[in-house]
């Protein structure tokens, strides 16, 4: 699993295991080093706005995350164990 991927795991469960896209935006910085290319503003958000989601989608694919609400995921089962894997 890539680190975005990990991250972004790791911050919803950080959450009690629900986030909102906006929380996971605002954490982000926190655990990955962001250049300037990610903060450069692409379709009026940074870059990484855009990354992030499609790392999303990644994890939705895969059943470690799943969609509860427009912009809230959650956490899976299978996502935990994930996560756990790499501890």
């Amino acid at each position: 699993m890539n680190i975005w991927e990990s991250t972004i795991l790791e911050i919803v469960s950080s959450n009690n295991g629900v986030a909102s896209l906006q929380f996971i935006y605002s954490k982000i910085p926190l655990h990955i080093d962001l250049t300037d290319h990610h903060l450069e503003i692409k379709f009026k958000a940074p870059r990484y706005h855009h990354q992030t989601r499609a790392h999303i989608d990644d994890l939705l694919d895969s059943g470690d995350l799943i969609r509860v609400g427009r912009g809230q995921y959650s956490i899976t089962e299978k996502g935990k164990r994930r996560l756990s894997d790499l501890k």
